[in-house]
């Protein structure tokens, strides 16, 4: 079943991998602010992008393991679109009770923990037909990494457009 889907996974996993490596640089945004007002941003946006992104990776990379079944990548899909599902719905929640912004809206709640959520959804969904051998999973499992691809990058050009004007310059004095 997952015959003919290396290179497009190759492509998916290596996107996944090459925007986890720039998380690495938004992390950098935040530097010389207090501690205490990041962390609730930590947990609620940027991991979840981070972890989304692994989700992606890890896939990718089964999925071009040689050795591996059908059967078996169905089962790993499956585990990861449940703990994704119910990470999603927790990161929703989360937003909606820190509302850690004064025009709060649904955007951010929709954005980093429905729409992973739905996309987890699809891909739990895309699993079982894998481990019921049904002919169309490795497409609906393919379609649904790349959602989830979709719905990161969106999250962490959201991240890095909020956190950018915020940044402290190079003519800015931060406190010793």
């Amino acid at each position: 079943m997952l015959a003919g889907w290396g290179n497009y996974f190759f492509l998916v996993g290596s996107a996944a991998a090459a925007l986890i490596g720039l998380m690495f640089i938004v992390a950098t945004l935040t530097a010389g602010r207090d501690r205490g007002q990041l962390e609730p941003g930590k947990k609620l946006y940027t991991s979840p992008i981070v972890c989304h992104l692994g989700v992606v990776l890890l896939l990718s990379g089964a999925a071009v393991a040689p050795t591996m079944v059908p059967r078996w990548f169905g089962l790993i899909t499956i585990i990861l679109a449940v703990a994704g599902f119910a990470y999603g719905i927790r990161i929703a929640i989360g937003i909606a009770r820190a509302e850690l912004t004064s025009n709060f809206s649904g955007f951010d709640i929709f954005w980093y923990g429905v729409a992973p959520s739905l996309a987890y959804a699809a891909l739990g969904v895309s699993g079982l037909a894998m481990v019921r051998g049904q002919a169309w999973s490795s497409s609906a499992v393919a379609a649904s990494a790349m959602v989830l691809l979709l719905v990161s990058i969106h999250n962490e050009w959201d991240l890095v457009t909020f956190l950018a004007p915020q940044a402290p310059g190079p003519n800015d004095q931060t406190r010793d």
